[in-house]
């Protein structure tokens, strides 16, 4: 796990200034080791940069930039390659010799040796830049779901790229203009929709995708095509044995592979059956594994560390429960707001487990994020598909009548669910459109407020993929929402709270349920068969493992280690969150008027989910208000 950056452009010394910038603004996500390689590029220069955090080959072989022996191709990437091992005994057997045991190497050689068709084959995570000296081009890369960043900026005189926001505009050659339409879908969904970022000349290299950067006579660089690697698999018909077989084959293999590493893997256990899952399989291939429960000791309420001691009894590893107390927690709230890279409702939970995992020594940690989007652990499984069915006999009456009965059935009822209720009788009432409803943080009435309005170009405050592979069948309601899911808030909100987390602690979180086998093997399979009473049980997954799902787990409903903010908001946070108020009012970007209504309206009805709202407009505040982001 590291941090990647470079540029393309035609002055030398500006270059590489820029770069020990960005290099230097990314030392969190890799405080071992940090290098960087410049070279002529048409009638410019190359500059790759990287910070290391050492994880495999601890040794100065797995240096980056990474030169090839044979070929002078450079590789800067961050990531892990878990089938590294088995494309190394390939590669050998092709010729190739390797001088270190880092998945680095390999890669490097891969990409060397079979060009952009080496992503076909990679099972891991990763956002890499790969410069093949002889053809003169540069292949930026990002793994099939996303769970590594890569951001990109291209302006007439130069292209940057890195693995966050905050390295690019460290550069000091990517202006800072803010992008309304970024802001805008940070408010409506509570993190900023891709390829959108905060910053009008930034964007995120879609996930599953390559593009090829080549010199330019005119331009200094040019992009070919963004093109796609990995896409959501087609359903294919299947049985419930085989299903329950061939998911029980690939998770294991996966949970097997992501405990490489030479440094110490700890795992995040809750009491929820993803994490359990995947401590059980790994205790089959470690006897080394050490889990980690965060127990909020003022909220007990909040907490599952009994549950989770009893896992990690009966699995037989070694277990730390870390107590975290509301006065630490709160002291962590600035430091989790100064390290985000972008705005987001979510992520002070993730920032606070990963703080506790690293101070207690760990390097890599597993979670089992994923499961709920693949497996169907959300109440939208149930939701959606009954909405579609509903208004699937509503759509025909005109778009104001329907609006009319929505205000109808909203008499009497909370206004924030009257106001969902409006929007969601204002769409085409397709699969699509009444998932991001479903989604929505502020509603179209709020967002009004504050000033915003939807375009043609981004209705519902979506902007339109930059390539798109999630496709809608209206005849698997289930697999669709599972798609839908993973893109929208699993690709836009989890993955990147949690590189973003866990980096900025230099800790690696490794996503065993997202390994590209497990995407392959139940993304395709059926709705039916993943859910086959329509409920948000995750029934495919308590049935491939359910030797290791006792009673007490099974029987609980959804939890979480949540943090208490929104008793927090309106108590010690409370000071924080007026000043981010205060800085938002005078941004710029948003009607003042509507800022005061949501925070009004959360302080008269503070235990509601109307915090949420008041929090995301805190955080975007607060965040605006930081002076690198001015």
């Amino acid at each position: 796990m590291c941090g990647i950056a470079g540029i393309v452009a035609a002055d030398a010394g500006r270059l590489e200034v820029a770069l020990a910038a960005m290099v230097a603004a990314q030392v969190h996500r890799g405080p071992d080791d940090e290098g960087t390689f410049l070279t002529g590029f048409g009638r410019g220069f190359l500059g790759l940069g990287h910070r290391r955090l050492s994880i495999l080959d601890l040794s100065q072989a797995g240096h980056q930039p990474m030169i090839h022996p044979g070929t002078g191709d450079v590789l800067v990437y961050n990531g892990e390659i878990y089938n590294f091992r088995s494309l190394r005994a390939e590669l050998e057997g092709c010729g190739e010799r390797f001088q270190s045991t880092s998945d680095t190497e390999v890669l490097l050689h891969a990409l060397a040796r079979w060009g952009a068709e080496a992503l076909e084959r990679l099972e891991g995570m990763y956002g890499l830049a790969f410069y093949n000296r002889s053809e003169n081009k540069v292949l930026l890369a990002r793994d099939p779901i996303g769970i590594k960043p890569l951001y990109w900026a291209r302006t007439p005189s130069a292209l940057l790229f890195a693995s966050e926001v905050r390295a690019i505009l460290a550069s000091g050659m990517v202006a800072g203009a803010h992008d309304l339409d970024a802001v805008a879908g940070m408010l409506a969904y509570g993190s900023v929709q891709e390829p959108l970022t905060v910053f009008r000349e930034i964007r995120s290299v879609p996930a599953g995708c390559w593009v090829e950067v080549s010199p330019d006579h005119d331009r200094v660089y040019r992009t070919g095509p963004v093109t796609r690697h990995w896409a959501f698999p087609d359903i294919a018909p299947t049985g419930d044995r085989e299903a329950v077989a061939r998911t029980r084959e690939v998770v294991e293999a996966a949970v097997a592979s992501h405990l490489v590493s030479d440094v110490p893997v700890g795992v995040f256990l809750s009491s929820g059956l993803d994490s359990t899952v995947v401590t059980a399989l790994a205790r089959k291939t470690s006897d080394r594994l050490q889990t980690f429960t965060v127990d909020f000791t003022d909220n007990r309420d909040y907490g599952e560390a009994g549950l989770a001691r009893e896992t990690a009894r009966r699995f037989g590893v070694g277990h730390t429960t870390i107590d975290l107390s509301a006065e630490h927690a709160l002291a962590a709230v600035p430091d989790w707001l100064a390290a985000l890279d972008q705005p987001s409702l979510d992520g002070l939970n993730t920032y606070v487990i990963s703080r506790a995992v690293r101070g207690a020594g760990i390097v890599v940690a597993l979670s089992g994020q994923g499961g709920d989007e693949l497996f169907g652990g959300y109440p939208s499984f149930a939701d959606v598909p009954g909405l579609w069915r509903k208004f699937r006999l509503a759509r025909r009456l005109p778009r104001g009548l329907r609006r009319q009965a929505a205000r109808a059935l909203s008499i009497g009822r909370p206004r924030a669910w009257g106001d969902k209720l409006q929007d969601m009788a204002a769409t085409g009432g397709d699969l699509r459109a009444l998932y991001l409803q479903r989604r929505r943080n502020l509603s179209n009435r709020q967002m009004r407020a504050l000033g915003f309005r939807e375009s043609d170009a981004a209705p519902g405050f979506m902007p339109a993929p930059e390539i798109a592979d999630c496709r809608i069948d209206p005849a698997d309601p289930i697999a669709t929402v599972s798609r839908l899911e993973t893109r929208y808030y699993l690709g836009n909100t989890l993955l990147r709270v949690g590189d973003e987390s866990g980096m900025a602690n230099s800790l690696e979180i490794r996503v065993p349920m997202l390994d590209r086998r497990v995407l392959d093997a139940v993304l395709a399979c059926p709705g039916p068969i993943r859910l086959p009473d329509a409920r948000p049980n995750k029934h495919l997954l308590r049935q491939a493992f359910a030797e290791h799902l006792r009673p007490e787990l099974t029987a609980q409903g959804k939890r979480g280690f949540v943090l208490p903010v929104a008793r927090w908001m309106g108590g010690p946070l409370r000071e924080l969150c007026e000043s981010a108020l205060g800085a938002l009012r005078h941004s710029g970007m948003v009607d003042p008027e509507g800022v005061d209504e949501v925070w009004r309206a959360y302080l008269a009805e503070p235990e509601t989910p109307i915090w949420s709202r008041a929090w995301t407009l805190c955080v975007l505040g607060a965040y605006l208000d930081r002076p690198a982001v001015r």
